[in-house]
């Protein structure tokens, strides 16, 4: 039998979000009889295993523990942390460095996609369209002047490095943006403005395995806040519509679009992508590499909806990798 675990927590104020992933990938792999399925814990206070209701400590830099005197070895990682370590590519280089294969996307395209400034310069090569951007890195020297200069009100004020939208905000008034940035501030050392696009929000997940692409079906989200912010996505404050309200003409230029990211870059395991359609343009405004993954989250609903059994694709997830 493989020893495998499923990692989840980390560093970020992205947790308990990743605790609920966990316990939900752990759920749908723990009846699988060619895997010891572990759990394991990463948090800034400490780092543990859970087996058999009971915890036992970690190695954090080779990802071994001890069970009743016997060292453990991992024989591959469900990585579902949100955030850092396991979406910046931290996780991801321990795990190289000890031969030790998991389901998230390598070190190199983990730091890259983390950046959103750096992500959305790499997709726009790709003539791909974004909203016009600015980045900010230092939070106690700006120019609100030259900001409001090369960016409109209302913009969105988000941290460059995050995600589940956490010190995300918009804009309204000048009056607001230096408070806002400082709350983007707290949960990242650089923060990134955009120009507020007006246009439909929606959301596509793709399942990338044993090299076979599935570009699932689009969500259209429809939140009930200004944006499609923390509550909305975990507090039920949005509808979300699977498959959405989306002409054929923007979902191929969905696809087209996600193809060329995927021509370029080794995403692995599963993505979401959120856009924004503008006049039937969709502009590209982050790819997450371990997106929310609970009943509720967006990537089942789309597994579901089409036609894929979401504790299939979680254990193919695992056992591609082994």
């Amino acid at each position: 039998m493989k020893n495998i675990a499923v990692v989840f927590g980390g560093f970020s104020s992205e947790h308990e979000v990743s605790v609920k992933s966990g316990k939900f990938i752990y759920d749908n792999l723990k009846d699988n009889r060619s895997l010891n399925v572990y759990q394991i814990c990463i948090s800034k206070e400490s780092n543990y295993v859970i087996y058999d209701n009971n915890k036992y400590d970690l190695n954090y830099m080779d990802f071994s523990f001890s069970i009743n005197g016997k060292i453990i070895n991992l024989d591959g990682i469900f990585n579902i942390i949100h955030g850092e370590p396991g979406e910046n590519g931290e996780l991801a280089d321990i795990l190289e460095k000890n031969n030790i294969p998991q389901t998230g996307c390598n070190s190199f395209v983990s730091n890259l996609t983390f950046d959103k400034k750096r992500y959305i310069d790499f997709v726009n090569k790709l003539d791909i369209p974004s909203s016009k951007h600015i980045l900010l890195t230092n939070k106690n020297q700006h120019n609100l002047t030259k900001i409001i200069s090369d960016i409109n009100i209302p913009c969105i004020v988000k941290p460059n490095n995050g995600g589940s939208s956490i010190g995300v905000s918009k804009v309204n008034n000048i009056d607001d943006l230096e408070n806002k940035i400082k709350i983007a501030f707290k949960e990242s050392n650089q923060v990134l403005i955009e120009d507020f696009l007006v246009g439909q929000e929606v959301s596509v997940g793709v399942l990338q395995t044993n090299g076979e692409r599935i570009i699932l079906p689009v969500t259209e989200i429809i939140s009930e806040n200004e944006l499609f912010d923390y509550g909305a996505k975990y507090l039920g404050q949005s509808k979300e519509i699977t498959p959405g309200n989306i002409s054929d003409e923007e979902i191929d230029l969905i696809h087209n679009y996600i193809n060329k990211i995927y021509d370029n870059i080794e995403l692995k395991g599963f993505t979401r992508s959120e856009f924004i359609i503008v006049d039937g343009i969709p502009h590209i405004l982050e790819t997450n590499t371990i997106p929310g993954f609970t009943k509720q989250s967006i990537i089942p609903q789309q597994i579901e909806a089409f036609g894929l059994s979401v504790k299939e694709v979680i254990n193919n997830q695992i056992e591609s990798i082994l």
